[in-house]
């Protein structure tokens, strides 16, 4: 899952009460992945669909058996919602266009319910379905505004692709914090050391801080407010 809260519009700052700046936007899933992208920054080849029949186009154009389809909802705990369709779970793997486009069906135009949404849910009016990628390890990552340091921190944790509150609850040494100064910036030996307190090796460790480097830049570009990949991978043939 891929994350970015970013600054609103000039023209909705100007309106702003007393002129202050606010930080209202949060994006979609496929947004972010097209900005990561963009970036320079590997992720799952994936299309957008807004019906049925333009889900079942993107699996066929996609070209592969094992795919994945996700409910485009701003709220967390997608996989384990339901819609009023009767549909459990947003994010589900499927195996060709034809199963792409039914589960599309169920999932476009009816409302999602997480434990973030409220028991009203939220309407889904979007698909994103993507390459699905074989993991060995799960990482967490993000940077966001620290109000103690004013400034960036990145947040990382070896214990991915689960809740992050539950694990900082649970086991506060798993997580890792590293304050930046945003006049120097995040240099190449402190991306690369936080790749090996993470347990990268190798190329990878190589990678993860090339990817630690170009996140922060586009963190950034976008004056973004915080930027959180859930879960940041190594793929079994050790790419991140």
């Amino acid at each position: 899952m891929f994350r970015l809260f970013a600054s609103s519009s000039k023209g909705a700052l100007r309106t702003a009460a007393k002129n202050q700046q606010v930080r209202n936007l949060s994006i979609h899933e496929y947004m972010s992945a097209n900005l990561l992208s963009e970036a320079g920054i590997k992720v799952p080849k994936g299309h957008v669909a807004t019906t049925p029949e333009e889900a079942y186009q993107a699996a066929k154009d996609l070209g592969a058996s094992d795919l994945v389809i996700k409910a485009q909802v701003l709220a967390g705990g997608r996989g384990k919602g339901h819609f009023d369709s009767g549909l459990k779970g947003g994010v589900k793997v499927i195996y060709s266009p034809e199963e792409a486009r039914d589960l599309a069906s169920k999932m476009i135009n009816h409302r999602l319910f997480t434990k973030q949404t409220g028991v009203h849910g939220k309407e889904c009016n979007k698909v994103f379905i993507v390459e699905r990628k074989y993991v060995r390890r799960e990482y967490y990552f993000a940077i966001l505004m620290d109000r103690a340091t004013r400034g960036p921190v990145l947040v990382a944790s070896a214990q991915g692709g689960v809740d992050i509150e539950t694990v900082a609850a649970e086991d506060p040494e798993a997580i890792i914090k590293l304050p930046v100064d945003i006049n120097k910036g995040l240099s190449l030996e402190s991306a690369q050391t936080l790749a090996s307190q993470l347990g990268f090796v190798g190329n990878a460790r190589e990678e993860a801080a090339d990817t630690f480097l170009k996140l922060y830049k586009l963190f950034l570009a976008k004056d973004a407010t915080q930027i959180e990949i859930n879960p940041l991978v190594e793929t079994s043939d050790h790419q991140v």
